[in-house]
């Protein structure tokens, strides 16, 4: 089980949708690509550390994501595992169509990520493949595959689903990063969640 923390923020803060980036953004191709959909950018969530207990109880924090992860493959996975988000949204609907509308143009895409000094970290072709969508009404919903191929790097590629669902009020995210027979267990959990979410 995991959850992510919330960054610690003074009163006096003036909080930043878009917080600065402390190195170089990242650099697509083609280059609208990188006006990604609200989906991919977390930047409004303030989200810091993941604090993790695994099956052998034990307990560690690994370092927040950037709130790009999703569309840089910029992220610290160690599957097999899974997660379920419950972003408030009030466009939940919206921000699903407008995410397949850009996969439209962007179903594939290279990515090309920095270190603060600017030297480049990392290159990425980035696929993904929708499954499923139903991206009108209320109850709009999504599941994907996205694959990273790294290019030139000792960080092995992966591939994960995604499945999105619109409720009235937020948006839910289940990430699976596992195959087989889990899978299934897994969207079990994120059906049964949705259903809670409906009924509330």
């Amino acid at each position: 089980m995991s959850a992510p923390l919330r960054r610690a923020t003074r009163p006096e803060a003036v909080a930043s949708s878009s917080p600065s980036r402390p190195g170089p953004a990242p650099a697509y191709t083609p280059a609208a690509c990188g006006s990604i959909p609200k989906i991919l950018d977390h930047s409004g969530g303030a989200l810091a550390a993941y604090l993790q207990v695994d099956r052998y109880t034990q307990l560690f924090v690994q370092d927040a994501d950037p709130a790009d992860g999703p569309a840089t493959g910029e992220t610290h996975e160690h599957g097999p595992n899974s997660r379920i988000a419950i972003w408030a949204a009030s466009d939940g609907p919206a921000r699903i169509a407008n995410y397949l509308d850009w996969l439209g143009r962007c179903g594939s895409y290279h990515v090309t990520n920095y270190y603060n000094g600017g030297r480049v970290k990392n290159e990425r072709t980035v696929s993904t493949e929708i499954q499923t969508r139903s991206a009108s009404g209320a109850d709009a919903a999504a599941i994907v595959t996205r694959t990273f191929s790294t290019i030139g790097s000792r960080d092995p590629s992966s591939s994960y689903q995604v499945v999105y669902y619109a409720v009235p009020g937020v948006l839910v995210e289940c990430t699976i990063y596992m195959e087989g027979a889990d899978v299934d267990v897994v969207k079990h959990a994120a059906a049964q969640t949705l259903e809670r979410l409906r009924a509330l």
